[in-house]
């Protein structure tokens, strides 16, 4: 805090630095230009009320005042200038406030001098007190408002202490305490909002490199899918085709450390595009490549490659489908990933339970809900399960394995499809994961 308190003049409340200064006070306009025109307009129509007493409108006329009525009329075709003109307004409000407004002050305490009796004379002892609340929240600086109260309320309490209204030991109440009360208000107003004002710049520069720094690590894995897939896909290949000639040859002992090359490969592959996606995701770049297809054979299909993973841990897998689901408008290849991410997370915390993937037919759109008896979760792990890199717990990882990038990666991809992804859990009795999607999905426009 002390840091950006010495950018701040401890005398004027200003920014030390010139271009903060104005990028402060450009700020400042954007937000107060409405309430500086309306300020203008409201002081100008009171002034016009207290100029009436002397035109026969209220009672016995004063007489006319050449100085007095020329005061008005130039500081009314100064404020007539600068309501209609914002160009105007906006260079010119702070020296409109800070020396039409006390002279006004002054030609009203005038105004009061020349008649007790005027007819808004009773209400003189609150014009002060409204100023020094003005001192308050008027769009000037401080020093600017300084000025403003000393003259206007000076001249109206000397006015005041002439004409017997106000006597000698009031004057602390009506001036001197108000006015150090409100010097200090203001002070710290002005001190406050700037601080507040260095700390928004702040964090919106921290926030936009940020958001390059992670567009430019999204964009290069992104990018990098080639090159990391490439030699990979190799290996694997490769790994097969030694593993085929170790069998066929006999060699027993090459053939099973050839597949445990294998199975690292098909891991590491799983591994990397896992993080592709979600890059792609972050960076804008995953794409969604919509077709009709047949929802029958679709499911037939997850269940070939998900059976076999279930049952891996004495797991029965029971599929609960509606009859009256035909077609699927969507993105097949995403949609089986979301499914198969549901189904092997299941897989995965279930050991001699069930896994039961239900669909449900809800007209225009379908739920898919996977629930197992497995390990559960409670409502600290519910919290953050689809937060990316993080599982339930540390111990989970190394005794279950994975990098907890699927269920994030699942629910990203759902909501690209407009549609939700939900979790419910209780903890030792199991979990349900449901994604409910559009029947079919339509084409966002950019």
């Amino acid at each position: 805090m002390s840091e950006l308190e010495d950018q701040i003049s401890k005398l004027t409340c200003k920014f030390n630095d010139s271009d903060l200064e104005n990028q402060y006070k450009e700020m400042k306009w954007e937000k107060n230009s409405n309430y500086i025109w309306n300020l203008m307009l409201l002081g100008h129509i009171i002034f016009l009320l207290v100029i009436l007493d002397d035109v026969k409108i209220f009672g016995e006329s004063l007489g006319v005042q050449p100085l007095y009525i020329l005061t008005h009329v130039i500081c009314s075709i100064i404020v007539y200038i600068l309501i209609l003109s914002e160009v105007n307004r906006k260079k010119y409000y702070e020296p409109y406030f800070t020396l039409v407004i006390p002279i006004l002050m002054i030609n009203g305490a005038y105004h009061y001098h020349i008649d007790e009796n005027a007819v808004f004379g009773p209400g003189v002892a609150v014009l002060p007190l409204l100023t020094l609340l003005y001192f308050t929240i008027y769009p000037v600086d401080f020093l600017n408002s300084f000025f403003i109260v000393l003259s206007s309320v000076s001249a109206f309490l000397i006015y005041l202490l002439e004409s017997g209204i106000l006597l000698g030991e009031q004057v602390p109440y009506l001036f001197v305490m108000p006015f150090v009360y409100g010097v200090f208000v203001k002070r710290s107003n002005e001190f406050k909002s700037r601080i507040d004002y260095v700390k928004t710049e702040e964090l919106k520069v921290l926030r936009i490199q940020a958001q390059n720094a992670s567009k430019a690590k999204s964009d290069f894995l992104a990018n990098m899918s080639h090159e990391l897939r490439t030699p990979l896909n190799a290996i694997i290949g490769y790994s097969e085709m030694l593993m085929e000639e170790a069998e066929d040859d006999g060699l027993d002992t090459y053939a099973d450390d050839l597949n445990k090359i294998n199975s690292s490969g098909e891991h590491l592959l799983t591994l990397i595009n896992d993080i592709l996606d979600l890059s792609k995701i972050e960076a804008g770049k995953m794409e969604m490549h919509l077709e009709e297809f047949e929802f029958d054979k679709h499911l037939s299909q997850i269940e070939a490659t998900a059976k076999p993973l279930v049952e891996k841990n004495g797991n029965e897998f029971i599929i609960e489908k509606p009859d009256d689901l035909e077609k699927l408008t969507n993105d097949q290849t995403k949609l089986r990933q979301v499914l198969f991410n549901m189904i092997s997370n299941a897989a995965k915390f279930t050991k001699k339970g069930t896994v039961t993937l239900s669909i449900t037919n809800y007209g225009e759109k379908v739920r898919f809900a996977v629930t197992d008896t497995g390990i559960g979760m409670n409502a600290e792990q519910l919290g953050k399960v689809f937060e990316e890199f993080t599982q339930a717990e540390s111990s989970t990882s190394k005794e279950y394995g994975g990098t907890g990038l699927g269920l994030p990666i699942s629910k990203k991809m759902t909501e690209m499809m407009g549609g939700v992804m939900e979790v419910e859990s209780e903890e030792g009795r199991g979990t349900t994961f449901s994604i409910t999607i559009p029947i079919v999905v339509e084409e966002v426009e950019e």
